[in-house]
């Protein structure tokens, strides 16, 4: 079992993957089923259905491999769980109609292709909550910085009607209150930290559980040490 720690980078580089692994996951589902549907009365949507089906899935095992190299997660979704459904020497003995069929049949084609679906507000959210977490622990941490360009170069004071200032003794000025705000920055750094792991382990879990559920339940142990 692999017992690494889950490191910053890794987490929010996931957490900004999912946007437009979901945008194009979306896309190329409900694009596939729509000309499926509309295409199956010229026999094109037949194949272009099975096509649609087994790209889903590939792509749910895909999504489960990444989180279980970006998050450490144990290594529980192997190859061959899926790799059939890319076997052309396979499915060339079988009829057009049988694959289809086999295809309609099997409960992780309706599973991969929700999970397309659902990737994409999963994505959404994800890339909001990670850019918003960093970006304000950092404009808190630059505070000072900004605060000094800015009344240098355009004579603005961003503190001067700060409602924090309000709150303050009057005789802190416009650069004490930036200090106070970079140091609110320093003591958010190890929950902004945390958080950004939580939340990628949260999401890839959801990855590795819809392609792999058994598998998923054996990596529950990274969660406790993030």
């Amino acid at each position: 079992m692999n017992t690494q720690k889950l490191g910053f980078i890794g987490a929010f580089y996931y957490l900004l993957y999912l946007l437009p692994a979901g945008i194009i996951g979306f896309t190329l589902t409900i694009v596939g089923i729509v000309l499926s549907i509309g295409l199956m009365p010229l026999f094109v949507g037949f194949p272009l259905m099975i096509m649609t089906a087994r790209l889903a899935k590939h792509m749910m095992v895909l999504d489960a491999r990444l989180a279980n190299r970006l998050l450490k997660f144990p290594s529980t979704v192997t190859a061959s769980s899926h790799s059939e459904d890319f076997n052309s020497g396979r499915h060339g003995r079988r009829g057009l109609f049988a694959q289809l069929g086999a295809e309609l049949s099997d409960p992780a084609t309706y599973v991969g292709l929700l999970f397309q679906i659902v990737k994409l507000p999963l994505g959404i959210i994800s890339f909001t909550l990670a850019v918003t977490i960093v970006a304000v622990n950092l404009a808190l941490l630059a505070s000072p910085l900004v605060y000094t360009i800015l009344l240098q170069s355009i004579g603005i004071d961003i503190f001067e009607r700060e409602l924090f200032a309000l709150l303050l003794p009057s005789d802190f000025s416009s650069l004490q209150i930036s200090l106070i705000y970079a140091g609110i920055g320093l003591l958010l750094l190890p929950v902004t930290n945390k958080l950004i792991r939580l939340s990628a382990l949260f999401f890839g879990r959801i990855a590795v559980e819809i392609s792999d559920p058994a598998g998923g339940r054996a990596g529950e142990a990274p969660l406790q040490r993030a």
